[in-house]
């Protein structure tokens, strides 16, 4: 069955469009929530979410942040090492843009650091942060990797999430993620997406520890914090599900992903990438898109088209 644009639903032209469409919206989601970042959910506009007004930080109104410059470095290390990418590919690629990039977290900047110091991995220690930051990025990996391969999609998110963030939360969350990218590609059901969350948690919680959260958002039995959704990992991995959950349509759920405060443009990024493979067509109906700057990222169409062949590569197997 075709789209409405007569393009195929299923083979890798189809999966190129799905993941296309989740590009851009974990772009538009990454811009709708950065004005925002920080605040409290009292302390957000709802009626001004969706103008995209200048972030307060100084950047151009309609910017994207880290988020994205790092979601699409995955997927270019990814496509570039046919499906098979070492942390220290990314940490290279990641040092090298990192002049450019936008709002890098506090443990991506202290692993590059010791990386431009030392030419070496950050060494696993007991003060390892469970921040998000691998999270945020690791959508590419379950863009690229089908549900039938769910090691080979696993070590992606260990390889690429060790580059930077090797607590064994900040892995499990990443896993979280990339397992429900992987399944919207194939047009899984909202329904569907917050079983695949709890089952992946529940596998990472057997290997890195409690998912508690996330598990319970699953079934509607979390809530977020009146504060704002923090940097916390699993925090982060929760807050996604609770929006898909509570806005499985994407041009809701980015705006209430938004309205949770804190940590607004990574919930709202994430939330993107995983319902925008879900349903391509979703993003017609984001009436603001076009306040989004997309101009630092050419050739996402050709990106996309990439990661899809990847997903249908034996030779990119487990």
């Amino acid at each position: 069955m075709p789209y409405d644009d007569g393009s195929p639903r299923t083979g890798p032209e189809g999966d190129a469009r799905r993941i296309h469409a989740a590009m851009i919206a974990f772009a538009a989601g990454d811009a709708l929530g950065v004005p925002w970042e920080g605040r409290p959910p009292e302390a957000v506009d709802a009626a001004e979410v969706v103008r995209l007004p200048a972030p307060d930080r100084g950047w151009p109104r309609g910017s994207t942040s880290d988020d994205t410059a790092q979601m699409v470095l995955v997927a270019r290390c990814l496509a570039d090492t046919d499906g098979r990418p070492a942390s220290m590919d990314f940490l290279t690629r990641l040092a090298a843009a990192a002049p450019g990039v936008r709002g890098l977290g506090p443990t991506t900047r202290r692993a590059l650091a010791q990386f431009h110091a030392t030419g070496r991995l950050p060494a696993p220690s007991a003060g390892d942060l469970p921040t998000n930051g691998a999270a945020m990025r690791i959508a590419p990996v379950g863009w690229a990797v089908p549900p039938h391969h769910p090691e080979r999609r696993r070590r992606l998110c260990a390889a690429l999430s060790n580059a930077t963030h090797r607590a064994p939360a900040a892995v499990a969350a990443a896993c979280v993620i990339a397992a429900m990218a992987s399944y919207a590609v194939e047009g899984a059901g909202a329904h569907d997406l917050l079983d695949v969350a709890a089952a992946e948690a529940r596998w990472a919680a057997g290997r890195h520890g409690p998912m508690d959260p996330v598990t319970h958002a699953a079934r509607g039995r979390w809530s977020p914090p009146p504060e704002g959704i923090g940097l916390d990992a699993v925090e982060t991995a929760a807050a996604v599900v609770h929006v898909i959950r509570e806005a499985p349509d994407l041009a809701a759920a980015l705006p209430y992903a938004v309205s949770l405060g804190g940590d607004t443009d990574t919930v709202a990024a994430l939330a993107g990438g995983v319902l925008g493979a879900r349903d391509p067509g979703g993003i017609t109906r984001l009436g603001w898109l076009g306040l989004v700057d997309l101009g630092e990222y050419p050739g996402l169409e050709d990106l996309a088209a990439r990661l899809a062949g990847l997903r249908r590569t034996p030779a990119a197997g487990p």
